[in-house]
């Protein structure tokens, strides 16, 4: 392997940058092709469905999302490596599905409405964006809570190694 080649945090820390920036690109996007339907007043129901799902998102992803099987105590080194790779692959992409889901809807919403679909739009686009933030984006806050997991009843991870080695290439 080069010594250049990107590890699987590296990879991780890449996908969810390009996801996260997705949903801003289509914010843009929705609202030059809203126009002046943008503006104007939003039914406060959407905007009430878009916040509250948001609000049971906060509570739904940290149940859901960090659940991972852990590595039972002497399992090998590279069972359990392969082990935390896809696990924290599954987990990821579950937590950024759940996420992004309200965003979607705000953008949903924002073509139901006669007039003023960017504020739901908008707010949808904000709290997924802030929920990718909290639970997808591979920093010390995440990794930690999932190394924790992976470790919960004494079995070694080898989680850093893990993240640290090149990730396979592709095809």
């Amino acid at each position: 392997m080069s010594e250049n080649a990107p590890t699987y945090l590296r990879t991780l820390k890449t996908t969810a940058a390009v996801l996260m920036g997705a949903l801003v690109a289509i914010l843009v996007a929705v609202t030059v092709v809203l126009g002046d339907q943008a503006t104007g007043t939003t039914p406060v129901g959407w905007t009430l469905l878009v916040v509250g799902l948001g609000l049971v998102l906060t509570v739904l992803i940290p149940v859901v999302g960090y659940r991972f099987t852990p590595i039972a105590p002497g399992t090998p080194a590279e069972e359990a490596r392969a082990s935390v790779v896809a696990q924290l692959q599954g987990t990821t992409i579950l937590r950024f599905a759940l996420a992004e889901s309200v965003g979607i809807v705000g953008v949903a919403v924002a073509f139901l409405v006669d007039e003023g679909g960017f504020y739901p739009l908008l707010l949808g686009v904000a709290m997924a964006e802030l929920l990718m933030f909290w639970h997808v984006w591979p920093g010390d806050r995440v990794l930690g809570r999932a190394q924790g997991e992976l470790e919960r009843e004494g079995g070694q991870s080898y989680f850093r190694e893990a993240l640290d080695s090149p990730a396979p290439p592709t095809r």
